[in-house]
């Protein structure tokens, strides 16, 4: 069966998974639109999150072709997940410098962010538990349960719909920026972390 005739199908969990758009994570543009489809483009951020690098550099770390970076790098500059390295190019006119058009937050951020997201993410976890009775109770007038689902089944779903409307009402509110439409009309917010071993992890 496809989608109905409305356009309204079913939502999974991501829309990265599905061909409906518009209603998860405000990433899943990457995945849908195969920003990120194989995994030389992901060598390239990781490698260029560590510091600008020419098609040059990169087809020798990497071990391919300058053809084939190239490209890759043209690629990802019409995507909008790279950019020139404008401060680089100031000092090398000669070449072109290429870095994630996205934030790479370094270990070393993270410092400052975590003590305060690890707060959030506490009382975001006590909400959700001081109220799991109550959810159990609102299961029961479902039909869910006659289908013989349990409350475990659904939890990480009811979890999901808490944080994704506490998305929206920020969005709305104006504390959260929504998707951005990038020029391949693909819409989409992304960043990267930095691993514990010094890689990006995207985002």
């Amino acid at each position: 069966m496809g989608l109905r005739k409305n356009g309204r199908g079913l939502h999974f969990p991501c829309e990265c998974v599905s061909v409906q758009r518009g209603y998860s994570d405000p990433w899943a543009a990457i995945t849908q639109n195969k920003l990120l489809n194989d995994g030389t483009k992901e060598r390239i951020l990781n490698a260029v999150a560590r510091q600008p690098r020419t098609i040059a550099r990169l087809a020798a770390e990497l071990g391919l072709s300058q053809p084939a970076i190239h490209t890759h790098v043209n690629d990802m500059l019409h995507s909008e997940l790279l950019r020139e390295a404008t401060a680089w190019k100031k000092k090398h006119p000669a070449e072109n410098f290429y870095e994630p058009n996205f934030p790479i937050v370094k270990n070393s951020d993270r410092l400052a962010f975590d003590p305060l997201c690890d707060e959030i993410a506490e009382r975001m976890a006590d909400i959700f538990e001081s109220r799991l009775n109550e959810l159990e109770q609102a299961m029961q007038q479902t039909g869910l349960t006659e289908k013989s689902w349990k409350f475990s089944d659904l939890s990480q779903y009811l979890y999901a719909c808490a944080q994704r409307g506490a998305r929206k009402l920020l969005e709305q509110r104006g504390v959260l920026p929504r998707r951005e439409k990038h020029e391949n009309g693909a819409e989409w917010l992304f960043w990267a972390e930095e691993s514990n071993s010094g890689a990006a992890h995207l985002k």
